[in-house]
């Protein structure tokens, strides 16, 4: 029987870093202004904007899309820019930021150092991953989640691979975990392989064409 990998998109996830460590949790404070009209959720690759908290100065960040540079990913979202929790007082269930503009900014937690490796699922229109993207760069598929999940639904976009240097990602390996293989069948798309990458397309550190 073909083996079958979980279909469960979650956007991007710190696991380590470039040097062979684990992740440790490090993260810096970024606002999202409350004129933004998009939904924030942990896993969201998230790109600067000209603005910040008029308050405390805190840099202003917007979602990221297809070939846009990007300065990382949120881990955790709220309201509590001094000190809190990562939470919203009022609906404390809530991790994420609404859609539609707000009546306060909201705060994220970012991953924004260039050396951190994140997993993220395929997912798209084309072919499923083989060996032959190693080392290949890609684009993100922005997805807001399914109904009743509150990670993101971004995925990597199996069918934008290919050597260009503003692509969002670069692949650096497989996943290497028993519930993750190479899928071949079916062919297009549907593989849900979970891959390991760099942001490429970073706006601390500028792009890099593939192999």
């Amino acid at each position: 029987m073909a083996f079958v990998n979980p279909n469960r998109p979650a956007g991007l996830s710190p696991v380590l870093y470039l040097n062979g460590a684990n992740y440790d949790g490090k993260h810096r404070l970024y606002t999202i202004l409350a004129a933004n009209t998009n939904p924030f959720y942990v896993g969201d690759l998230v790109t600067p904007v000209a603005d910040g908290d008029a308050t405390r100065g805190i840099p202003a960040i917007t979602l990221a899309v297809a070939g846009a540079v990007a300065n990382g990913v949120i881990v955790a979202v709220g309201t509590i820019p001094d000190g809190g929790p990562y939470a919203n007082p009022a609906n404390l269930n809530q991790n994420f930021r609404p859609t539609g503009a707000q009546s306060v900014n909201y705060y994220a937690a970012v991953v924004d150092d260039p050396n951190v490796i994140f997993e993220i699922q395929e997912g798209g229109a084309g072919t499923n991953l083989a060996k032959s993207s190693l080392n290949r760069n890609a684009n993100i598929i922005y997805a807001a989640p399914a109904t009743g999940v509150v990670v993101s639904g971004t995925q990597l976009d199996n069918g934008s691979v290919t050597t260009t240097s503003t692509l969002n990602l670069k692949i650096l390996s497989l996943a290497r975990r028993p519930d993750n293989n190479f899928v071949t069948s079916p062919s297009t798309g549907g593989g849900a392989q979970k891959w390991w990458v760099l942001i490429n397309n970073h706006y601390f550190r500028a792009g890099i064409a593939s192999l």
